[in-house]
């Protein structure tokens, strides 16, 4: 039941009265009463086709990047560095700690093949 009262000839709904909530499928009772009323279903909206920032275009899904994904890609990026680097024994900042690493790996593997001892050694 709806609560109603004729004024000046017409039909009116006192109280606001929820229909359908969005995502809803508009059933045939439905479409008849907003028909009845003079209601059409409609919707409105944007559809982003391409991003312009700075004279650069870009698909829409970077809008959808978080904080996150953006930390994982540039921790991506530096590791592809870092191992280039690596392949190339091409010093870079981002190569260097593995460099180093690498270094003194090899350094306790002579030590350890020669009995050459060294403070850092004598811990191994």
């Amino acid at each position: 039941d709806l609560p109603t009262k004729i004024n000046k000839g017409t039909v009116e709904i006192i109280t606001p009265v929820e229909l359908i909530k969005r995502g809803d499928k508009v059933g045939s009772s439905e479409a008849a009463l907003l028909s009845k009323l003079g209601i059409r279903p409609f919707s409105y909206g944007l559809i982003v086709q391409k991003v312009y920032d700075n004279g650069t275009v870009f698909d829409p899904e970077v809008l959808d990047l978080t904080d996150e994904d953006l930390a994982q890609k540039f921790a991506s990026g530096l590791s592809m560095v870092a191992s280039l680097s690596l392949a190339l024994t091409y010093p870079t900042l981002a190569a260097a700690p593995h460099m180093f690493i690498n270094a003194y790996k090899n350094v306790l593997a002579i030590a350890v093949a020669t009995d050459y001892d060294f403070p850092q050694a004598g811990k191994v």
